[in-house]
Order: structure tokens, then C-alpha cells, then sequence
């Protein structure tokens, strides 16, 4: 009815309409979102801009609020509503303590929302957070929920991390089985005990199976359970080829196809190799297939498959040391997990999230969520890269100054990565111990010198270029402590040579001052 009297099919009044062109053939929309759609079209445009303004802050609107972005003064801001109101798009809730606004319908909000361009919406979200924060200095853990939602929505990843209420909440044993597959010896399960070998030799009988049986779901997921194995092992060669197979082998709308996992296995598996690759230093590649994986998790809107991404991409930029990429992707996957209560993703988010902190010279922070994580997994009985969570803490530890804790967690995680055979995270420790002992006051230099060599030795094999680099860095820095000027000038122009081959700038910069050093 106020579609009709507002393009002059009816005049009169609520209650009084008459037809005034009878005449004519009238077209109405087919649905009632199109139909409110065309109400707000019909608005003036500085009326349609305010209700739009609006519907970002939410059904519920504080005049406080709406005045921070609407960019209007208060008599014509009075005004507008006014109008707003007599066409019954809103209506006044409050006005004390202070005045407040309310969409009629929830559809009217989400409507209005919806006609927003996605930059103007994000610079709208953001502009509520500032303002919320300008508004209410001393009582934001009171708005804690709207900020963390704004914050998101703006995709101010940093502020959102700021305001999360907390990082707690416990996978259960169903979120858990539904993600890596029911059953103690399914393969999934096997690998989230930490028993690798048992995991590969499960999914290869599942892919037997599903050969036998021509079963293309199951060979799908058995695949990607027996790359996830190989990863674990350290055959990176191998866990790559897996990936780029199932890549390979959905195709089209099949992307968007779960095939009983959790995430769309297109962008688990593409996350997975951007991991595995930046492992070997093969960052152009990982960088491609990531990208890959946040257009398909886009594409389908599927939450799980949005975080997947955010976690691969986050993995590889940690390991290249673009923390400007990292960062930013990290903090969306932790918060989008929160805000979509998905507490199964938490601890493998904010492990690689805090060692991205440290790496960035926010060390506390760091340290607070890796000691989350290891306390989160341990919950969870999450074995599966234990050793990893340990040796980040260790390792964030370290660069704290606190050398005894970062003593103990980097021997644990040594020993779990010996138990469970993961040969990767053995040279990462083993290269970690060498950089504490190296750090000394007084260092056992043949020890920290062997320790380097045996990291060394294990990444060359497993074809870790970034930590074989890594490891050339170390061994220059510990020479140029102790005064061995020419052995140092190698090392260090041998780690120069391989970190810029591979584009690892913040590395690059790391070496350059380590040779500045020698004079």
C-alpha cells in the first residue's frame, strides 16, 4: 500500500486511499526485498544515504552513533529523520539517556544494508568503531560486542583481535570428528593424534578403497589425509604432488563440493600446498594457489572454507616473513572463528598469529597467544604440530629475553617431533636450540655450531630452503660474536645470496644487519 500511494496508484491517507489510475496496468515487484528496495529508491538521495548509514550501525540505532557518520548537522539530521519516520522506515525508541532509533523491520535494515557498495559499507563500519571508541573511552569493554562486530565488518583485523571478549572455548568431540573424519583409525583422526605413519598407511587403504569402488569423494579426502601425513613427516615433495593432484582434479562447479570435510577440500587442499610450499621456499607458487583458495572460500561463502584460507595464507606469509600479509590474514581467520563460534580453529590460528607478533616485535603478545594455543590443543588433545606451537613459543620466548622457559619448551618440542617422526619440525628446533645456546651470555660455541649444522643438514635434505637460509644466519651471527670475521662474511653472504633469491625481504634486511655489524 505505501508502494502504491508513494508512486500515486492511490491517494488520500492510511485508512482513506483511493485509486487514482485506474486505468493502468500497475507492476509491483515480485518480492517484498525488492519491494522495499524500490521504496529506498524513490527516497531523496540524502534521505536514502542517512537510512543507509543506518542500517549499517544495526536494527538498533543511537542517535550518538548515526551523528559520528552521517556527516550531517543537527537540524537537518532532525529533519531527515523526521522524514525517515513519517515514511515509516524507522521509528523512535528512546530519548532517554540518550536518543535512539529502531528499524520497523528487521528486512528494512538488512535491505537498505544491502544497497551499500562493499567500500562505503567497510568505511562506514570503520567510522563506528572510531566512533564508538571517541564516545565511550571508558566504558568499552560495555560495547566489546558491537566494536569486535564493526571491527570485523570494517575489516579492521587488529582492532577486532582488541576486543575479542576471549579466546576460550573448547572444540568438542563432534566439531572435532566433523572436521577430520569419525573413528579412531580414520586418517584424519590418526593425524590429529599425531600418529603419522599410522594416518598415511589409513588413507592409502582408503584410496585403494575408493579405487576399487570408484568412489571420487573418497578419493578425494583420502588424498588429502594422506598429503596432510606426508607433510607431517616432512616429505614435502610428496604431501605438494598430492595437493596439486587434487587441485587438479575439481574442477568447476565441483569446487564448491565438500565431499564430507569441513571446508570446501579445493581451498583445504590449496591451503595446505601454499604451506607445504613456502616450507621449500617456492613462494610464487604458494602465493598463487592461495590466492586461489580465498577466491573459492569467497566465491561459495562458506565460513569454514573463508578461515582455511585465511590460516594458508597466513602460514606461508609467516614462513616468507611477510608479516604486512600474515597479520592481517590471521587475525581475520581468529575472529571470524570467534564470531561464528567455531572454537576448532582457534588454536591453529593464533599459534602461527603470535609467532607472527613476535616476528613483528610485539613480543608480549605474541607469548600470550602461543601459550593459548599450546593450552587450547592440549584441550583438545591436539598432537598434530605440537612440537610446532612449542617451538614458536620457545622461540617468542627467546626473543622476550626469557632463555630458561624458551630452554624447556624448544627440548619438548624436540622430543615430541623425535616421537612422532615429524623430520621438519626436528630441523626447526634443533636450529631453535642453536639460537639459544648461541644467545648465551657465555655460549658453548662448538655446541651451538654443531646444533646449527644438524638443522642444517636435516633442511637441506628435506629441501627447507627458508630455514636452511635461516640456519646460515645463524651460524654467521654466532661467528661474528666470538670474532671469526671471515668464516662469519661466508656464512652471512651465503644466507644473503639464498633469502634474496627466494624474495624473503624481511630476512634480506636481517642479514644486511648482521654484516653491517662486522664493520
Amino acid at each position: 500500500m505505501r508502494a502504491l500511494a508513494e508512486t500515486g496508484v492511490l491517494a488520500g491517507e492510511r485508512g482513506a486511499y483511493r485509486l487514482v489510475k485506474a486505468g493502468q496496468i500497475v507492476q509491483l515487484p515480485a518480492t517484498v526485498q525488492a519491494l522495499l528496495a524500490a521504496r529506498i529508491d524513490r527516497l531523496p538521495p540524502e534521505d536514502k544515504s542517512l537510512l543507509q548509514s543506518a542500517s549499517v550501525i544495526g536494527t538498533t540505532v543511537p542517535l550518538t552513533l548515526l551523528q559520528a557518520i552521517a556527516e550531517r548537522s543537527g537540524d537537518d539530521l532532525a529533519a531527515r529523520l523526521g522524514q525517515l519516520q513519517s515514511a515509516e522506515f524507522i521509528y523512535e525508541t528512546r530519548l532517554f539517556p540518550e536518543a535512539e532509533y529502531e528499524f520497523k523491520h528487521t528486512l528494512t535494515q538488512e535491505v537498505a544494508y544491502a544497497g551499500l557498495l562493499h567500500e562505503r559499507r567497510r568505511m562506514l563500519h570503520a567510522q563506528v568503531v572510531a566512533a564508538i571508541e571517541r564516545l565511550y573511552p571508558n566504558g568499552l569493554s560495555e560495547h566489546r560486542d558491537r566494536l569486535v562486530y564493526h571491527a570485523f565488518r570494517g575489516e579492521q583485523w587488529t582492532k577486532a583481535v582488541a576486543h575479542l571478549r576471549d579466546l576460550e572455548g573448547v572444540a568438542s568431540p563432534e566439531e572435532i570428528g566433523g572436521a577430520i573424519g569419525q573413528g579412531p583409525e580414520s586418517p584424519g583422526q590418526l593425524w590429529w593424534m599425531g600418529e603419522h605413519e599410522r594416518a598415511l598407511k589409513a588413507a592409502e587403504q582408503d584410496l585403494a578403497m575408493a579405487a576399487s569402488f570408484r568412489g571420487f569423494g573418497l578419493h578425494v579426502v583420502a588424498s588429502c589425509r594422506l598429503g596432510q601425513a606426508h607433510h607431517a613427516l616432512g616429505n614435502y615433495g610428496r604431501a605438494a604432488d598430492l595437493f596439486r593432484q587434487i587441485v587438479d582434479s575439481i574442477q568447476g562447479e565441483l569446487v564448491r563440493e565438500r565431499f564430507g570435510m569441513a571446508a570446501f577440500p579445493s581451498v583445504w587442499a590449496r591451503s595446505w600446498l601454499a604451506w607445504t610450499l613456502a616450507e621449500v621456499g617456492d613462494f610464487d607458487e604458494a602465493m598463487r594457489v592461495a590466492d586461489e583458495a580465498t577466491a573459492i572460500a569467497a566465491s561459495g561463502d562458506h565460513v569454514y572454507s573463508r578461515i582455511q584460507a585465511c590460516w594458508g595464507l597466513g602460514m606461508l606469509s609467516l614462513i616468507q616473513g611477510r608479516l604486512d600479509r600474515a597479520v592481517p590474514a590471521l587475525e581475520q581467520g581468529l575472529v571470524s572463528a570467534r564470531l561464528e563460534n567455531i572454537p576448532f580453529f582457534v588454536p591453529f590460528i593464533t599459534a602461527p598469529l603470535g609467532g607472527a607478533y613476535a616476528l613483528g616485535g610485539r613480543v608480549d603478545s605474541g607469548i600470550t597467544f602461543l601459550e593459548q594455543s599450546v593450552e587450547q590443543a592440549a584441550s583438545m588433545r591436539l598432537v598434530a604440530n605440537h612440537s610446532l606451537r612449542l617451538a614458536w613459543l620457545a622461540w617468542a620466548q627467546l626473543l622476550a629475553g626469557r632463555r630458561e622457559p624458551a630452554l624447556e619448551h624448544a627440548r619438548r618440542a624436540l622430543d615430541i617431533a623425535l616421537d612422532r617422526q615429524e623430520r621438519g619440525q626436528q630441523a626447526r628446533v634443533r636450529r631453535l636450540l642453536a639460537d639459544i645456546e648461541a644467545g648465551a651470555d657465555v655460549p658453548d660455541v662448538p655446541q651451538a655450531e654443531a646444533g646449527y649444522r644438524a638443522a642444517l643438514d636435516l633442511a637441506e635434505s628435506l629441501g627447507m630452503r627458508p630455514l636452511a637460509a635461516q640456519c646460515r644466519l645463524g651460524l654467521g651471527g654466532l661467528h661474528r660474536r666470538v670474532g671469526r670475521d671471515e668464516p662469519a662474511r661466508g656464512e652471512l653472504g651465503d644466507a644473503l645470496a639464498r633469502f634474496s633469491a627466494m624474495g624473503m625481504t624481511l630476512w634480506i634486511e636481517r642479514t644486511k644487519a648482521e654484516v653491517d655489524a662486522l664493520g
